[in-house]
């Protein structure tokens, strides 16, 4: 089933940042979780001195995370300005033997399910690895409905795991 799409710059971060392991709200969370949790502990009966210390470094930490992703998305975004393919209307495609991304007036890739290292995704984009370090992302928001989007994902989970030894 053919998927047609536009991505944009949030798309093309998203993609950056989920191809590189960095999942910002999961972190957020957790800094926010250890902020509080370090935070309480400051004010029991239970404190420890170096409490303000743990505070200030956890908090710093945050801050230094935040700067790097933030660094990531610019850099993303000013790809995605650069590179006229991005910006235009693609269409994906799978079948038995893998996926197709054919921008409306590049080159088609064609990527065997073989040459793919790992799919994954988030809330906005599903996200193919190849084994070459090549990243291809499509939006959710290409899928008619969630079960076109499931089923992608049982084909690519399938061949995916027919690939891996057991």
């Amino acid at each position: 089933m053919p998927v047609e799409y536009t991505l944009e710059a949030e798309d093309v971060a998203s993609a950056r940042l989920l191809a590189i392991g960095i999942r910002p709200p999961l972190e957020f969370s957790l800094f926010a979780a250890a902020l509080a949790g370090l935070l309480a502990l400051s004010v029991s009966p239970w404190r420890l001195a170096s409490s303000p210390l743990l505070v200030g470094l956890t908090a710093g930490l945050a801050a230094y995370r935040l700067m790097q992703i933030n660094r990531v998305r610019q850099a993303a975004v000013a790809a995605f300005n650069r590179n006229y393919t991005l910006r235009e209307v693609t269409v994906a495609s799978w079948d038995e033997d893998g996926i197709t991304i054919q921008p409306l007036t590049a080159m088609m890739e064609r990527i065997p399910w073989s040459a793919l290292e790992r799919v994954k995704e988030n809330r906005r984009i599903v996200l193919f690895q190849q084994k070459s370090g090549a990243i291809h992302a499509v939006p959710k928001r290409a899928f008619p409905d969630k079960a076109a989007l499931a089923a992608l994902r049982r084909k690519a989970r399938a061949e995916l795991g027919r690939g891996r030894p057991r």
